[in-house]
């Protein structure tokens, strides 16, 4: 068995193509779609638009993104492996799809959703063996699952309740954080943790909530409309701090203050807890509270493994808490530490698929993946053919390949804010330099300046460091390279004053390290950098108009050079600028 196309159906939909044990490529729907976390689903296949969640889906969509897989890897695999929650009705319907498309396998295959997630963080790792754990919302085979692995099996070892996803996510809407148009809450609230203080007299009440939310009945406020997902408020334990009491309001009075996101209210009892925004110190404090105690409940589930398992991989959309992979790390406990880009479920098809391919039994033992795993595994930009006519469009002038890096590093450190599209995107979703916004991260005032003229998100939301690997640690405090920005390490306090743009308020930073084997231009520009400001790091945040996932079309990053302040983007080697600002090109040239 060599080539395998792996699936995953429903949220943060992606396909993935596995040569030989290899991620060779992953196509993530929201990027075509240029909608975040897009499902593609096939429950029905009835034609026309279904509601679905927070979008309306349709078997049109469904074979449009189809056709670009079979032009891109072709239609004949030696294995298909579907993860789609466990859905047999919808697994019959896909094949069907396929087959109608001219799609042939020699087998067919259904893998469950941490076990996908289990396969992707094992069988990229470079370990032989190692402790999994894989945390999110829910899947069909559970919430929260620790998995022991070693050589191409992976074990169910523990089977735990807690939906660490679920409670996180809402701890952001009894904040009061406005969620994602799917629904989320969970990034923006872990940016305003760091705002806040745990209050030690809070923590037993936050414990109980980590562990309790899922057995209590749910206090809910549902409406499908602006975020389509049910906007969730459950309060269990927390509502009984003494301190919040005063924050116990109606349910009309809640969904008052939610205006049109909310259409009807439901619950059982009388007063939900709502607190009064991010820009709340009481809000601040109960979300650092919480992430304290989330973290707490995490390193517990792992206690009965320490000194069982020298390596440990985590994967899961929880994963992303890089707070909580720190204090993991930080205990010392387990050798190694492995994450991927893409843990959440934008990488359950390369997960189902890496499964298949080493639990076949034909591939022998697997003994590690042999090579740095790369986050480049996406498409190229969708539009290429259309550059020709965008370059009659907006000003712009061709640099020689040895010129970029250099000319790169020094609009940035002239505070120019400059996009940068090359090559095939970052999978998951942290901009890792293919499809980045890079600033001069010496600029006290840039972080206010991006979220407000290029980004037009929340205040408190800070902006992410990039750094060559082999200096990181002159700046940060990380122990390893962090090379997916899954780590949330510091800015060691000499530095922090010197570096405010991409240190948060409480010293945090979540750092991407790039090695000059893993991104050669990066590395190259940020060596360039150093030479005019003395330190090889620079701001790096995801190029993406506000709302929309990573971008993958040529005209939506160079729009933005009208739609907002940014100033250029670098597409490959060739630059374009702002209209009206073509004399900058003097000084470059």
């Amino acid at each position: 068995m060599k080539s395998i196309l792996g699936v995953s159906l429903g949220h943060d939909t992606s396909f993935a193509h596995i040569v030989n044990g290899k991620v060779v490529a992953v196509m993530e729907a929201e990027r075509f779609f240029r909608q975040k976390r897009y499902k593609l689903h096939c429950i029905t296949m009835e034609p026309g638009k279904h509601i679905s969640g927070y979008q309306y889906v349709s078997l049109e969509d469904m074979e449009l993104f189809l056709g670009m897989v079979a032009k891109e890897w072709g239609t004949t695999f030696d294995a298909l492996a579907v993860q789609n929650q466990g859905r047999a009705e919808e697994f019959k319907n896909f094949q069907q799809i396929l087959g109608k498309l001219g799609f042939k396998f020699g087998s067919t295959h259904h893998v469950d959703h941490h076990l996908s997630h289990a396969a992707l963080a094992f069988f990229s790792s470079p370990f032989k063996d190692a402790l999994v754990l894989s945390y999110d919302g829910e899947g069909n085979d559970g919430q929260t699952i620790i998995f022991g692995a070693k050589g191409n099996k992976i074990e169910y070892l523990h089977n735990d309740p807690i939906r660490f996803g679920q409670s996180y996510n809402n701890m952001g809407y009894i904040v009061g954080i406005k969620p994602e148009v799917e629904g989320t809450t969970s990034g923006k609230v872990m940016g305003l943790t760091a705002y806040g203080e745990p209050v030690k007299e809070w923590m037993p009440y936050a414990r109980d909530y980590i562990k309790k939310y899922v057995k209590a009945a749910p206090r809910q406020i549902e409406g499908l409309n602006s975020y389509g997902k049910a906007h969730r408020i459950n309060d269990v334990s927390v509502r009984d701090i003494p301190d919040l009491k005063q924050y116990l309001v109606s349910e009309e009075e809640n969904a008052d203050s939610l205006k049109d996101t909310i259409k009807k209210v439901v619950g059982l009892n009388k007063t939900v807890l709502r607190l009064n925004g991010p820009e709340d110190k009481t809000a601040q404090n109960f979300a650092a509270t919480v992430q304290s105690a989330w973290t707490e409940a995490v390193i517990d589930l792992l206690k009965p493994y320490f000194g069982k398992y020298e390596n440990l991989c985590i994967v899961g959309g929880c994963a992303l808490n890089g707070v909580t992979n720190y204090e993991i790390q930080q205990l010392g406990v387990f050798k190694d530490t492995h994450f991927v880009p893409n843990p959440s479920d934008c990488g359950l098809s390369a997960g189902a698929a890496l499964y298949v391919y080493w639990n076949s039994g034909a591939n022998g033992a697997f003994d590690g993946y042999g090579e740095y795993f790369s986050p480049y595994l996406g498409s190229e930009v969708f539009d290429k053919n259309d550059l020709p006519a965008l370059r009659t469009q907006y000003p712009h002038i061709d640099l020689h390949s040895e010129q970029s890096t250099a000319i790169l590093a020094n609009l940035v450190y002239s505070d120019y804010m400059v996009g940068v599209i090359r090559g095939k995107y970052e999978v998951g979703p942290r901009a890792l330099g293919n499809r980045s916004i890079l600033c001069n991260p010496l600029n006290k005032d840039m972080k206010d300046i991006v979220n407000k003229k290029v980004k037009h998100r929340e205040w408190y939301r800070p902006f992410a460091p990039i750094a060559i690997a082999e200096r990181a640690a002159d700046y940060f405090t990380n122990t390893d390279d962090i090379p997916y920005m899954s780590v949330i390490c510091y800015t060691k306090p000499e530095y922090r004053e010197v570096l405010p743009s991409i240190t948060h308020v409480d010293g945090s930073s979540r750092l991407q390290t790039v090695g000059q084997e893993m991104h050669p231009f990066m590395h190259q520009t940020l060596k360039e950098f150093e030479k005019l400001s003395g330190m090889p790091i620079m701001l790096n945040t995801s190029f993406n108009p506000g709302g929309e996932p990573i971008l993958n079309y040529y005209a939506v990053g160079l729009e933005m050079l009208k739609s907002t302040e940014l100033d250029f983007v670098l597409v490959e080697n060739t630059l374009f600028c702002k209209p009206g600002r073509e004399q900058i090109f003097q000084s470059i040239k």
